[in-house]
């Protein structure tokens, strides 16, 4: 039990600072693209989890907090689709069924002032534009979803085949990281190129 506890945290540790580089190099980005997403892959015995960050623009069609009835249907519709995981990612082998999900539309849904708020949001949303029509944006809205999976060996799991440009036409790419216990990796996605193979 101990020998595992410390295979866990060590894998961890190496999946966090791959994280961190990843995060730096982000931050780095003097532009924000739209059409660019993020895909975070960790595989470990019985345990896969996957977590989805995309600047708003590319899911719903705009980064505003939504508060028109045609914005709010936009997001409740994305909403929806990313909650069809298995429709989104198809697996092989593996033998995985989902046991959380996470979907966080905080930064593009006000819940507490739907109704009567817009001039804080407004101010609220920093965001501006260079010539070449890319976005410098501190603030720019952005949704994350997190996968949570029990596996009967997620080592068996030889790859995983992103469906995220069917239902979203706005990714373009999907950086995409991966995690496992005899490897880690990382490949661009792109809607002829939709396979993580580990």
């Amino acid at each position: 039990m101990k020998n595992t506890l410390l295979k866990f945290v060590s894998f961890n540790l190496v999946f966090l600072s791959a994280a961190i580089q990843a995060e730096e190099a982000r931050m780095n980005l003097d532009a924000h693209v739209h059409g660019v997403s993020e895909l975070m892959v960790v595989a470990e015995e019985n345990a896969l989890e996957m977590q989805f960050k995309s600047p708003a623009m590319n899911l719903v069609g705009f980064e505003h907090q939504a508060k028109s009835s045609k914005d709010l249907k936009a997001v409740d519709k994305a909403a929806s689709t990313l909650r069809q995981p298995e429709a989104l990612f198809l697996m092989s082998d593996a033998h995985c069924k989902l046991i959380n999900m996470s979907v966080d539309l905080s930064k593009i849904i006000d819940t507490d002032h739907q109704d009567n708020d817009h001039d804080r949001s407004s101010s609220n949303h920093k965001h501006e534009h260079n010539d070449n029509g890319k976005h410098h944006d501190e603030n720019h809205s952005e949704i994350m979803v997190t996968y949570k999976y029990h596996c009967q060996d997620s080592t068996s799991l030889p790859s995983i085949t992103v469906n995220l440009f069917e239902f979203f036409t706005g990714i373009e790419e999907i950086n995409t990281m991966w995690i496992n216990q005899t490897g880690q990796g990382a490949v661009t996605l792109r809607n002829n190129n939709r396979t993580i193979n580990f």
